[in-house]
């Protein structure tokens, strides 16, 4: 009997064509068909070059309409129905659904993933009669399938396959998975797409229920089971968990003897969370590791409630959780090989770095900190105690450490991770490394950034702790390196050792410190950008996130950054995925260093209102700069010049761009650093 492989693909691209490149490898394949429903990308295209047979339709139709439509077309007699965005599918998984229906011993077979992702195991162990990998006779398909349109056909065929007595044998899939919606289209597109299948599935066992009672509580209870899957795979589902996915990450390159690893945290237990495993690895092979802390995390209302119970906590109460919250640290530490005088804490307030960052620079004008209401660093044993809350008193606590240490590495916040503390910390430190080379500090350090905090990632329960850590998929498709650090079972438990000290954070964030606790850690290679001449650089790409307010306003969604340096002026290009929207505000800060690096950056920070074109609105900008700034639309980008802007060979920058909507932020390029070099 000839086999007609089959697959509904609609916007699948990316993947399509290694499903059908795996298919060509099986003999036992006479012949495969791409339907193309409706797709606006390139699956077609790639289906074709992959030598499947493409049918095209004009419209969206559904899943079950593109299965029919194939069906009808195949010229075999048993058909294989795959989705067409599988990983991991090899040539055995493809065998192995056709030999029971080939050889007569089972009418259907379907496929149940193992081992392969967490949350679609767990739906198909459930709920196996949703799954998507077939084999089945032609005429029994058309038979059971004839009215179906949506993605109800997988439960219509397991339905009338039970009402006729079909064998129905389950075949397991091992390592093999398939890209989430969530994953594929965005956060909004992705939750869009898996409600309008669940709805299909639900309209199915409501018109069921209408003939039959007995299918009324299975209807209710599959809502209730998807609609909690789907939950814990909206922004979840942008990290791969898959195994083939962690083949993305190089192994990060650790020296070990002679290194000298400088890890700047945000607040005790970053430094644990994100890169314990590899300061217990650093320490055990030689290398020197410094760590400091920006702030004692004296901030936390929830962490101090758990602590101490007393409501409502005033300043005092703060401050003394800030203490305990060092002792945990220099506990946890130790565990790790970290001595006291190599841990430095700088006592700046938790909660407030993001705004000193943004409007805090001058010493005259300190930040004043809302849970223990101090304007100046109030613990004894801080770096520098009586400082006042200041960006230039941050940036010369960081500088004074980098000159002292000398570190070759360097690891920081990922100024796009979503905690305000974090990112600023990341600019920040970014800044004093800038500021250290200026002052001929030598050789810029290799630059790591870390993620802790990105939505929700890493919130909810991890349902297989040993699959391998990865960041949020936009993440990979920024234009910078991702690496990977194995952790070994010691490492591991010194790391969880470590965490385990941390008791006033576990009370309340158990979950998240679990997570954590994976066999690798990962780091991004940050290399610093330079211009030189005159031109339009690239300073920064930004894949589409689609999260629910960017699916409303397209025009908010950030493709790219440039600076256009040109002898008289600078242009600053903030490139789109679509066409400028005149709903969005557009807003870019821009923060540049002289001669003097301990001196405050002229900040620069404007923003295109609503609809609005010609010179664009100054939220802050230098008193000495007299020039203007005026907003020209592009071709899917606006670009801000800035007539008489003073830059010199030398000056180090930082970049930055926003889209907000009313008050509701869209999306952002995060802090970039770059040098003027001519």
């Amino acid at each position: 009997m000839r086999v007609s492989a089959i697959i509904p693909a609609y916007n699948e691209a990316p993947t399509v064509g290694k499903v059908v490149a795996t298919l060509r490898q099986v003999p036992l394949v006479d012949e495969i068909i791409v339907v193309n429903d409706g797709s606006w990308d390139d699956t077609a295209e790639v289906a074709r070059r992959q030598g499947a047979i493409v049918i095209d339709l004009k419209r969206n139709h559904g899943k079950g309409k593109a299965m029919l439509k194939g069906a009808h077309k195949a010229r075999g007699e048993i058909l294989l129905f795959l989705d067409a965005d599988l990983e991991g599918l090899t040539p055995s998984h493809v065998e192995e659904l056709l030999r029971p229906v080939l050889n007569g011993e089972a009418d259907m077979t379907v496929g149940v993933f193992r081992r392969g992702r967490s949350l679609t195991d767990w739906a198909q162990v459930i709920a196996p009669y949703l799954s998507g990998q077939r084999a089945i006779p032609k005429k029994l398909f058309l038979a059971a399938g004839r009215e179906a349109t949506g993605f109800e056909i997988e439960v219509m065929l397991s339905r009338f396959a039970r009402e006729k007595g079909w064998r129905v044998k389950r075949v397991p899939l091992a390592n093999m998975t398939h890209v989430m919606k969530e994953e594929k289209r965005g956060l909004a597109r992705g939750v869009v797409a898996r409600l309008g299948m669940y709805k299909d599935i639900a309209t199915f066992f409501w018109r069921q229920s209408l003939k039959k009672r007995k299918f009324l509580r299975p209807a209710l209870w599959l809502l209730f089971l998807l609609g909690g899957i789907a939950l814990l795979g909206y922004d979840i589902s942008h990290t791969r968990v898959a195994r083939a996915a962690s083949r993305q990450l190089g192994d990060l390159p650790l020296s070990g003897m002679g290194e000298r690893i400088l890890i700047i945290s945000p607040h005790p237990d970053d430094e644990v969370l994100a890169a314990g495993g590899l300061i217990a690895r650093a320490k055990s092979e030689g290398a020197s590791v410094h760590v400091v802390f920006l702030t004692n995390g004296d901030g936390f209302r929830r962490g101090l409630e758990a602590w101490n119970g007393l409501l409502p906590p005033d300043s005092g109460d703060f401050l003394a959780y800030g203490n305990r919250r060092q002792e945990e640290a220099s506990k946890a530490l130790a565990i790790l090989g970290v001595p006291p005088e190599d841990i430095t804490f700088l006592g700046y307030p938790d909660g407030g770095l993001g705004k000193i960052w943004w409007a805090y620079w001058s010493t005259e004008k300190p930040y004043r900190s809302p849970t223990t209401h101090s304007r100046a660093v109030p613990y004894a044993t801080a770096l520098s105690p009586g400082a006042v809350y200041s960006g230039i008193n941050i940036l010369a606590d960081l500088l004074r450490v980098i000159k002292s240490y000398q570190p070759t590495v360097v690891l920081l916040p990922d100024t796009a991770d979503s905690h305000p503390d974090h990112w600023a910390t990341g600019a920040f430190t970014l800044a004093a490394l800038a500021a250290w080379e200026r002052e001929g500090g030598g050789e810029f350090p290799k630059v790591y950034s870390y993620l802790v905090h990105s939505g929700a990632w890493q919130l909810a329960p991890a349902l297989h702790r040993n699959a391998p850590l990865l960041p949020p998929s936009f993440f990979l498709y920024r234009g910078t390196s991702w690496y990977k650090l194995p952790l070994d079972e010691n490492v591991l438990l010194k790391k969880k050792q470590a965490l385990d000290e941390y008791k006033t954070q576990k009370e309340v964030m158990g979950t998240f410190f679990a997570n954590f606790l994976r066999p690798n850690e990962i780091f991004s290679y940050l290399q610093p950008k330079s211009i030189i001449g005159n031109g339009a650089h690239l300073v920064a790409l930004d894949p589409p996130k689609e999260t629910f307010t960017q699916r409303l306003e397209k025009g908010g969604d950030l493709r790219a950054l440039y600076l256009d340096v040109r002898p008289q002026s600078m242009g600053v290009k903030v490139v789109l995925w679509e066409e400028p929207d005149p709903k969005v505000t557009y807003r870019v800060g821009l923060y540049v260093w002289g001669e003097q690096p301990l001196e405050p950056p002229a900040r620069y920070i404007f923003e295109v209102p609503p609809g609005k074109k010609g010179e664009v609105k100054w939220r802050e900008k230098p008193v000495h700069y007299t020039g203007s700034a005026w907003v020209s639309y592009e071709d899917k980008a606006l670009r801000i010049e800035l007539k008489d802007f003073p830059l010199f060979p030398g000056n180090y920058l930082m970049l930055e761009a926003e889209t907000w909507i009313s008050q509701v932020p869209l999306d952002r390029i995060s802090w970039q650093l770059v040098e003027i070099r001519s």
